[in-house]
């Protein structure tokens, strides 16, 4: 039973430097509009992929629908980037009219014949064949074609940001001394903060699992007032399993312990039609940056503060001059291990970590034995 608490230490402290690392990586995100990017790649492979001059792209980003899409709400400056989002039904819409020029539709295979793109031409015109001439038909199977590539787009996104990840989880190894085999080594003969951390834990799961109930409990038959609504989309690169956001959202609560009984009031998703997307409802913008810079002081103030002091996380006593080849091997590698498992996500920890502290509450604790 020792072992299992010794566990469950150890995964608390790789979920909260994980959570650190998805709010350094939102602000990353934020800062350099990464989401946007990667939707102007994933918008380029589809409409020039063999034109080397991206006529269409130019085109589509001149369309005044894109821009406006570009726009921070309340200003009229644009971004310099483009939108983080874009759904089947926006980008069909875009793509038409591009494409047609202001046209009629009747012409619509005469102005697929003169597209500047080879792929994008054959693309178009079997997915026309395949709808058998019917308009509505081809408008849907674009908007799939679209959801589609945003699939692959968000394995793409999920790949780049897992590298970013890599690295930051090192740096953030190497910042804090968070060397997992030392942590193991200082749990195993500390049995008071290996007490304190497992509870900290269960306090932590506790808590999550009464946030998470609420929409359900809100929900029931004749609620005195209705929960407000939002048409933002959700953001499957957040909600993936291994991406760095977990089932609670794309970050911990302010208090993992427990504490606080400030509850957010809970919001019904309405997904747009047809499909799955790839990126957030929401734009980057200023706000955003500033929300997450804000949940990194927070987090590093609040839920890491409460686990370095017990833990003795950080260089503060630790001397590299008095440390054997031997310790300075086995911290490397302590590291090391850190960055692959902060790299792993969020959701994955935090899901593990439920399983081992209903586990752990269902036996009898180590030390009441």
């Amino acid at each position: 039973m020792q072992i299992l608490t010794i566990v469950i230490g150890i995964i608390f402290v790789l979920l909260l430097l994980s959570l650190l690392a998805t709010t350094m990586m939102e602000l990353l995100s934020s800062l350099f509009s990464l989401r946007s990017r990667n939707l102007i790649k994933a918008l380029r492979n589809m409409l020039a992929s063999s034109d080397p001059n991206e006529v269409l792209v130019d085109e589509f980003q001149r369309n005044s629908l894109y821009r406006h899409l570009t726009q921070q709400y309340g200003r009229r400056r644009t971004s310099s980037v483009g939108p983080s989002y874009m759904n089947a039904e926006t980008f069909q819409s875009i793509l038409f009219d591009v494409i047609l020029k202001g046209d009629d539709i009747s012409n619509l295979e005469a102005r697929l014949d003169a597209l500047p793109d080879e792929d994008l031409r054959n693309v178009l015109k079997q997915l026309l064949r395949e709808s058998g001439g019917q308009l509505d038909l081809f408008r849907l199977e674009v908007q799939n074609w679209y959801n589609s590539v945003m699939d692959r787009a968000a394995g793409w996104y999920k790949r780049y940001t897992q590298k970013i990840l890599l690295f930051m989880g090192l740096g953030i190894a190497v910042v804090f001394n968070a060397d997992t085999l030392s942590l193991y080594d200082r749990l195993s003969n500390d049995p008071e903060t290996l007490e304190q951390l497992a509870n900290a834990a269960e306090q932590y799961v506790a808590a999550r699992e009464r946030v998470n109930q609420l929409p359900q409990e809100t929900t029931a038959p004749e609620p005195v007032s209705p929960a407000p609504t939002t048409t933002d989309p959700v953001d499957p690169v957040s909600t993936d399993p291994n991406s760095a956001d977990p089932s609670f959202g794309d970050r911990a609560p302010a208090d993992p312990f427990g504490t606080s009984t400030t509850v957010q009031p809970p919001t019904t998703v309405e997904q747009p039609a047809p499909a799955t997307y790839l990126y957030s409802g929401e734009d980057v913008s200023d706000k955003d940056f500033k929300t997450s810079l804000e949940e990194l002081k927070g987090l590093l103030n609040n839920e890491i503060a409460e686990i370095r002091r017990p833990l003795g996380l950080g260089w503060e006593g630790v001397s590299l001059r008095e440390l054997s080849l031997f310790d300075l091997i086995s911290k490397f590698f302590g590291y090391i291990l850190t960055a692959l498992a902060v790299s792993l996500g969020a959701p994955f920890w935090f899901d593990l970590l439920k399983k081992l502290v209903n586990i752990r509450s269902s036996g009898a604790r180590p030390y009441e034995e």
